[in-house]
């Protein structure tokens, strides 16, 4: 009888090669504007590439089904894990602002004036640019010349991020979070 067991701890490794892969030829077929669909379909296969190496290798061990269902359940979460972080090492290419002036830079021919990057990037036009794509993207919807929440998978997102810092840095760090000058803002603003 072979020992499979190296290939279980391998499949979310190998998941990781299968999502790359995945998403880049995705990616290529899809050809749309928002990269996140092929993200979406490289993550899938390298689930479902982990999920289906950690089978047929416990399988072929004749592995206890309790073991199986916790090998099943340890690498499809490591698979997740190593699919979020792809997503942001892509989403870093995509979003990062150094990465996009330099891009900028290469377009214009090499150089651009301060004055351009900063008319192009400056603190206000950054916000708008990125309010615009929220709105554009249907997170935000503007009625009577208010924002107000529209999709709420960012909002989700920020929570899971609260809820880590929480546990990870403790509920003073939340309190602290609270009293900073953005929330008494936002605090004022709905109040109005």
């Amino acid at each position: 009888m072979n020992d499979h067991h190296p290939l279980v701890v391998l499949a979310p490794v190998i998941g990781l090669a299968v999502d790359c892969v995945s998403h880049v030829a995705a990616a290529r077929l899809l050809r749309g504007r928002s990269p996140y669909p092929a993200l979406a379909v490289g993550a899938a296969c390298g689930l479902a590439t982990t999920l289906a190496v950690t089978l047929i290798a416990a399988g072929r061990d004749a592995t206890p089904v309790l073991d199986t269902a916790a090998y099943v359940a340890m690498n499809g979460f490591a698979s997740l894990a190593f699919a979020f972080g792809y997503f942001n090492f892509v989403n870093l290419t995509v979003a990062s602002l150094r990465i996009r002036i330099l891009e900028e830079l290469l377009d214009s021919g090499g150089w651009l004036s301060r004055d351009a990057i900063l008319d192009r990037y400056g603190t206000s036009s950054v916000a708008d640019l990125r309010l615009e794509r929220l709105v554009g993207g249907g997170h935000l919807v503007e009625r009577n010349g208010r924002l107000h929440t529209g999709r709420l998978q960012f909002l989700l997102v920020a929570r899971i991020f609260d809820a880590l810092r929480w546990l990870i840095l403790g509920p003073r760090y939340a309190a602290a979070l609270r009293q900073s000058p953005g929330a008494r803002v936002n605090a004022r603003d709905r109040d109005l």
